[in-house]
Parts: structure tokens; sequence; C-alpha cells
């Protein structure tokens, strides 16, 4: 059934101009929808994510602020968010609005109010697509087809739930999922859910419920038991899940914790953005990435310069390596990566157990001498005293 739209022009019809721009206006496709209270609120109750657009006639900052919104629809429409437009005084009032135009942001029904500038598109699109703002509450994200391929193109760590919505099996799995859906988070990794069957063709997927893991655009499908969410959790965050040959992997302050826990020999590169000398180090080292999974040592790199601090890291870009936990800051040029091969080769086969032992030797050795001594003037002092 085809729905019939119809806009009420509240202009002056006399202004010909204007009356001509505004036929224009509702001509083209990208013209937000008008909507009652009734709409609204069936859009509201079935919509996962829309955003409603609060204005009042004769107000030119609405005029601009709509004409902004409308050059971001299609963007809008790729992150799966809906977009509309309402004029009522009665809903208006309900969700606390006093002044127009204004913005509100439908999650599942719980609203965000914008308080940014309105006539700034870019800032409005960016708080839509911020995923602080989309986050719902112990809910896996759903996406579309379109926000899917963006996503696998954008995001370093990315798992996709695929399912379809006559399948009780699914239905089962996505609550288990969504028990590991914030620790994932910690970790970094983004978990969204997809029901498309063109995405299933997209992405190779043969049957329902799948997962895939996604580093760098490449599908990794998990073989294991999706019911065991402990068990997928760990595999999402282990070495394998996200190492990528010929690269230097990215990591945040919960994956390196986890890291130098379950690893013996790990080099942390430490770099910021807006850094040239960082990203010509970088490119250096990535030649060596190759070398130090030889070594096995686990090589990584962080942007995350106050984190750096804790391990007495003043400038940037720098290496660290640990050791069982125990960093060691090169003090070398990082842009000669045979030379920071060769300090990593040095470190690795270094034997700090048996120097601590030779430490330990050579200390009960001394106090051995000292005791000795200190026990032979002993025993003079006496003798003397008896003389």
């Amino acid at each position: 059934m085809q729905t019939l739209c119809i806009y009420i022009y509240i202009g002056d019809l006399a202004a010909e101009d204007e009356v001509l721009a505004w036929l224009l206006h509702q001509k083209s496709d990208d013209t937000i929808e008008t909507v009652n209270k009734a709409m609204l609120e069936k859009l509201i109750e079935e919509t996962q994510y829309l955003a409603v657009f609060f204005y009042k006639p004769h107000c030119r900052a609405c005029e601009v602020a709509l004409l902004q919104l409308e050059n971001i629809d299609d963007d809008t429409d790729l992150y799966g968010i809906s977009v509309v437009r309402i004029f009522d005084p009665q809903v208006s009032k309900r969700y606390g609005i006093k002044t127009f135009p204004a913005l509100v942001y439908f999650r599942n029904g719980n609203p965000l109010i914008y308080d940014g500038d309105l006539k700034n598109e870019d800032s409005v699109l960016e708080w839509l697509i911020d995923d602080d703002n989309r986050e719902l509450p112990d809910e896996i994200e759903a996406v579309n087809h379109r926000m899917l391929n963006k996503l696998v193109e954008e995001s370093p760590f990315l798992a996709v739930y695929f399912y379809s919505l006559d399948c009780h099996e699914c239905e089962k799995i996505l609550l288990e999922l969504e028990n590991i859906d914030n620790k994932l988070d910690v970790f970094g990794i983004d978990l969204v859910k997809i029901m498309d069957s063109e995405a299933l063709k997209g992405y190779n997927v043969e049957s329902v419920p799948a997962l895939a893991f996604f580093r760098k655009q490449v599908p990794m499908f998990y073989e294991g038991d999706l019911y065991d969410e402990e068990e997928l959790l760990k595999y999402l965050t282990s070495n394998d899940a996200f190492e990528i040959k010929d690269e230097i992997e990215e990591v945040n302050r919960k994956m390196l914790e986890k890291l130098l826990d379950d690893n013996e020999f790990v080099a942390v590169f430490f770099y910021e953005n807006n850094c040239e000398k960082c990203m010509e180090a970088l490119q250096e080292l990535e030649r060596i990435d190759d070398e130090a999974d030889d070594l096995e040592i686990m090589f990584v790199k962080i942007k995350d310069p106050r984190y750096a601090k804790k391990f007495g890291i003043s400038s940037l870009p720098s290496l660290v390596y640990f050791r069982k936990k125990f960093p060691s800051i090169y003090r070398g040029n990082l842009l000669e990566e045979e030379e920071v091969l060769e300090w990593l080769r040095k470190n690795r086969y270094r034997h700090p157990e048996l120097n601590l032992f030779m430490y330990g030797l050579a200390a009960i050795s001394l106090s051995f001498v000292l005791y000795t001594i200190i026990l032979i003037y002993c025993r003079n002092k006496n003798k003397e005293k008896k003389e």
C-alpha cells in the first residue's frame, strides 16, 4: 500500500518566488517528511533510530536549520537513522522543548535532545552517528547492509552477528551475545547484528546464525559454540583473532593489559595523533614485524600519550619491550629498524633470571666473606683481652 503525503504551504501565497521555491523544494527527494502526533508516536514505537526536528511556523531559524538537516539526509539513511519533522506544541511540551528549532534523537524510544548548533550540519551528523549516542543499553546495535559495509571499511575491530527473524536459535544466541557486548566495548570491539539477505550473499554467509570477526575488512567466521559466551569472548580477544600479517596491530589499554598477561614477550610502539615523526617511525618498524614474530615477540601499537606516562615515557614516539611485564625503553633511533631489531633480539635472548641468580649468589658470597672477617676479628680481640 502506497502512503500519500500531503504538504501544506503556510506562507504568503502572493509571494510568487517563495511559492515556487517551496514547490521545487517539496519535489526534492531530500525533503524531510512532516508527521503528525499519531504518526510520530507510531514511529517512536517502531523505529530503532529516529531523529525528530521540532519547528514552528514563520521561524527563519527553523527554515535554515531544516535546510542543513536535509543536506545530511542521505548520510543519516546510511546509518539507518530516520529523520522527520513535526509542528505540535503539545508534543513539544511533552519532551521539554520550549525554544525552536530543536532536534530530539530517539533510540528505541529513549529521547536525547541535541544542545549544539543546528545550523552546523557536520556537527549534527557527527552527534547522530556518535557511538556513545547510538549505543543502546544492554542491546546489540542493528545495522543495515549499507551501514555494515561502511563499518567494515572503518572499524578496526568488528564482530558481526548474522541472523534471521524466523529463527528461534538465533534469538537464543542473541541473548547470550548481549551478555558480552559491554565487555567487548572495553576491548574496543564493535558488535553489531544484521538481518539482511543481501548482506548474507555479499559476505558469503551460508547459514544463520553466524558470527564473523572483521580485521581490516577481512572476515573470520567463528566455528565454535555460539552458546558459550565466555569461549567466544576469549576467542575475540585472543592474539590469533586480531593479528594481521605485515602490520603492527592497534590496541587500546585493556587489550594491551590482556596481551601483557597472556604473552611473555611484547614490544609496544607508543605514538600520538598529528605526529609526523611517529608515522615515519611506524613505517620503519612495520618492516621488522615479521622478524619480531619469528622471535616470538608480540608487536603492537597504541595511541595513548597519557597511558605512556605510566611507563616513564615523556616524549613520543617511543618503543617499550616488555619481558614478563617488566618494561625496557628503547633509547636509540627508531628510524633505524635494523638497530631496533638487534635490540629486540638481545632483549629476547637475555636471561634475567640467570642474572638475578648470579647477583644473589654474589651477595651471599660477599655476606659470607664479611661474616668470616668479623668473626676472625672478634676472636682476635678476645685473645688480646685474655693475654
